[in-house]
């Protein structure tokens, strides 16, 4: 992406000749309210005949304060680079969140960034916004900071949709129960999240129904353990170079396919480890060392333990006729 640049790589000069509009955030997930604040500072750039700026974070600034992961990704870092480059900001700054950035009073952080760096000429930050050492920096202080320098600090009020602020953390909250619907309203898109396809234990081709499994659960939020209709995008990354039915063939293989997606630890078989798996329907070809985007798009039911093979057998024809009966639906609503 051409317009990615990182933060060392930028001198004062980089952006001369037009004012400069930044927006300043994590963007962890780009949810309704980012693109909201992200589109206000393209507007008023595009009104000025100037540049905007989105200034972000490649790594999470919370997990190098506590030291720890503090708090599991909506995003990935790719992926929200490319959500917000198709907001249309003209330039998206990249830094490294380290013990530097940690240690930066709000003034440093000011002048040594917005203005030796950026050279801005105008603000955007989300409501609540705080920065600098010990979050000791907020919109009353870059106000007051700005005031005698021309530039317009704009705070943007918290977006909400049917009365909820629309945050990172409501986000994860419909992530946790389940709820589709809210988290496709909040993101404005689909709830989907990426991963390489390994071997599991082979027990649902044991049971006849083959899956698809991938294993992210260290990094990133994933909805409710319970069984999802959804969709596998078998073109969301790059096949492995050493797949060993890489060909023509498989580099055409459908985009989207229905599926049925569990997520969960197979409790029926007390199993100890947890997967999303994916049942793609009709589809029996070989697709180990993919990288595939797991889409979400309907919750059918909890997890649950089963008293027998047979029994979790008839529920898994149950789940794939509840489906296949979402899809015809969502069809005829096309």
């Amino acid at each position: 992406m051409k317009n990615i640049i990182r933060l060392e790589n930028i001198s004062k000069d980089s952006f001369a000749g037009h004012p400069v509009f930044t927006v300043i955030g994590f963007f962890d997930g780009v949810h309704r309210g980012h693109q909201d604040i992200i589109a206000r500072c393209i507007e008023q750039a595009r009104a000025d005949n100037g540049i905007s700026i989105v200034f972000t974070f490649d790594n999470p600034p919370k997990n190098v304060i506590h030291g720890r992961l503090y708090k599991k990704l909506i995003t990935s870092y790719s992926d929200k680079l490319k959500l917000i480059k198709k907001i249309g900001a003209d330039y998206i700054v990249v830094a490294k969140f380290n013990k530097f950035f940690s240690g930066l009073l709000p003034e440093d952080f000011c002048r040594e960034i917005l203005i030796e760096k950026l050279n801005v000429s105008g603000l955007f930050i989300g409501s609540g916004f705080r920065f600098g050492k010990d979050a000791a920096g907020d919109t009353e202080f870059l106000k007051k900071f700005f005031s005698t320098r021309g530039v317009k600090v704009n705070e943007v009020p918290i977006l909400k949709i049917m009365g909820k602020p629309v945050s990172s953390t409501s986000v994860r909250e419909f992530y946790n129960s389940g709820d589709i619907e809210s988290i496709k309203l909040f993101l404005g898109r689909d709830p989907s999240i990426k991963g390489r396809v390994i071997k599991g234990d082979s027990r649902g081709r044991l049971l006849g129904y083959p899956t698809a499994n991938i294993d992210v659960f260290e990094k990133y939020v994933t909805p409710s353990d319970g069984v999802y209709a959804g969709l596998v995008n078998l073109k969301a990354g790059i096949v492995c170079t050493d797949h060993k039915a890489e060909d023509k063939r498989d580099r055409d293989l459908i985009k989207m396919m229905p599926s049925v997606i569990n997520i969960g630890d197979n409790p029926t078989f007390a199993g100890q480890r947890k997967w999303i798996e994916s049942h793609v329907l009709n589809f029996s070809g070989d697709i180990y060392g993919y990288d595939i985007e797991v889409i979400f798009l309907k919750k059918l039911r909890d997890e649950k333990k089963f008293k027998s093979r047979d029994e979790l057998i008839k529920q898994i024809e149950k789940d794939i006729i509840a489906a296949g009966e979402y899809f015809e639906l969502m069809k005829g609503r096309q």
